[in-house]
């Protein structure tokens, strides 16, 4: 029941945010325009690769808090204070690395008018300060997680994601839409999230205790971190390359007509994310028999669970953005945006054994596989672009998810008959979903293709529910609004 508690408050982090971030969209790009848009995008993308400036250290954290549990407050203590202090200086080493950067790439390769090249590059201080304020919240975020305080990491998740949102928002509405005064308003979001982690970390592991940094500690969390590290850099590479390709090739308002749906389809992704993250502190702390079923179990449910809303997206895109972005809106981006959520659909079933092979102490098979999928992805990206424009990329971005997911899901031996049966169904409703999307573009015949689609994906999750899920639902008042007969799924 605590674990159904924890992905509640998890959800609820992300999904408000979520709806902030649909309903601001459409205002940005009214406010600001495409192409400042486009440009502001690309700042937070740098933010957000190297945002990664806790070198693994968060996470390291979390397994390590998870693995020591409540009792040992004095040692969880010098673990998070051993931890912060290793952070600041690679954050402060990453903030030099933003700024040079993000000089390199907005003065020559990013195509953009030279007036708002020359914001451009006045912001890089602004997007400097950034990092070491997003790596020491992840600090504290991690070890909130290990205790699983998910309540204070989602209502600190909440109000710096929000605040990211709106503030710069609200500066360019009043004050003007300047990069640097927009950058800045986003770090003061950011550092409004960093105090409530920080105080959150202090109310329950820090107050009471002396300040202790211990370097066998740090040893022990930048071991494991190294390889989280390795995985943070290249997997964030993959999942961004295709926007900074398009940049370079295309120019920002190409960015903006494959971000806009990107981001929806990234954002509702954020729900099976968020139960991913509350699993990882109890794949750390099971034994290693009951983690595996809880991750085989998990990761049926993910996919059925997210395989309705994907398919009611797919193939109500084109209503809906139209009724989103209005007359601005490129046709391009609905293809773009029914590829990319079914790439974002296996991403998150893979995100199960992602933190289950991390938190059994195996991260350094994440980092091999994504270093060694580098390669092939950033040629599909170069293939696909080149003949198919933005469609292809966003093919390329769903690929490499899907082959990812078949890896991840293999190593964590999870792969079975039973497993592939409960899979092959939402599979093939998930594709039929792009096909009808494209061909019903209307209210009514889309809502009909998401009507019936996204029904027999619901009578799935329900039939093929896994046991020890049906058993957790039986206990609970949901269970009188389960159907009767699928009561022989469990």
């Amino acid at each position: 029941m605590r674990l159904a508690v924890n992905a509640v408050y998890s959800i609820a982090g992300a999904a408000i945010p979520m709806v902030v971030s649909i309903v601001t969209v459409p205002i940005y790009l009214h406010v600001i325009g495409g192409e400042r848009y486009g440009a502001l995008l690309i700042a937070w993308l740098l933010l957000g690769y190297f945002g990664q400036a806790d070198f693994g250290i968060a996470r390291a954290i979390t397994h390590r808090i998870s693995a020591l549990g409540r009792q040992s407050r004095q040692q969880n203590a010098e673990t998070l204070w051993s931890g912060i202090a290793g952070v600041m200086v690679f954050s402060l080493l990453s903030a030099l690395l933003v700024y040079g950067a993000s000089g390199y790439f907005f003065s020559g390769p990013f195509k953009v008018g030279e007036s708002l090249r020359a914001e451009m590059m006045a912001s890089r201080v602004a997007l400097a300060l950034c990092i070491p304020v997003i790596a020491i919240t992840s600090v504290f975020a991690g070890a909130l997680m290990g205790l699983e305080r998910f309540k204070l990491v989602s209502a600190g998740n909440l109000v710096s994601s929000i605040a990211m949102q709106v503030l710069p928002l609200l500066v360019a509405y009043y004050v003007g839409s300047n990069l640097t005064g927009l950058i800045f308003a986003a770090l003061f979001g950011r550092a409004i999230g960093l105090l409530i982690a920080a105080g959150g970390a202090w109310l329950t592991m820090l107050r009471g205790q002396a300040i202790s940094v211990s370097l066998a500690e740090f040893r022990h969390l930048f071991t494991f971190g190294a390889w989280i590290l390795l995985t943070m850099i290249v997997g964030p590479m993959m999942t961004m390359a295709d926007r900074f390709v398009i940049g370079g090739t295309l120019g920002a308002t190409a960015v903006a007509v494959y971000t806009v749906p990107f981001q929806i389809a990234s954002r509702s992704a954020m729900f099976p994310y968020a139960v991913s993250q509350v699993l990882f502190p109890r794949f750390a702390s099971d034994s290693g028999e009951r983690s595996q079923e809880r991750c085989r179990s998990s990761t049926v449910l993910i996919a059925q669970v997210y395989a309705p809303m994907v398919i009611g997206l797919s193939c109500l895109a084109a209503p809906l953005l139209h009724l989103w972005i209005g007359t601005k809106l490129d046709p391009r981006s609905i293809l773009i945006g029914q590829i990319v959520i079914t790439g974002f659909w296996a991403n998150a079933i893979a995100g199960v054994p992602y933190a289950y092979i991390q938190a059994r102490g195996n991260p350094r098979f994440t980092a091999l596989l994504h270093v060694a999928e580098l390669p092939f992805y950033t040629a599909a990206l170069y293939l696909l672009g080149m003949n198919y424009g933005l469609a292809g990329v966003a093919a390329a971005f769903t690929l490499r998810c899907a082959v990812d997911c078949v890896l991840l899901m293999g190593a964590a031996k999870l792969w079975t008959r039973e497993m592939a049966a409960r899979l092959a169904g939402p599979v093939a409703l998930v594709l039929l979903s792009i096909v009808a999307g494209q061909m019903f573009q209307g209210w009514v015949g889309a809502f009909l293709a998401a009507f019936v689609l996204g029904g027999a994906g619901g009578v799935l999750m329900l039939v093929q529910m896994p046991d020890e899920v049906r058993s957790q639902l039986d206990k609970t008042a949901l269970a009188r609004f389960l159907p009767r007969w699928t009561a022989k799924a469990a």
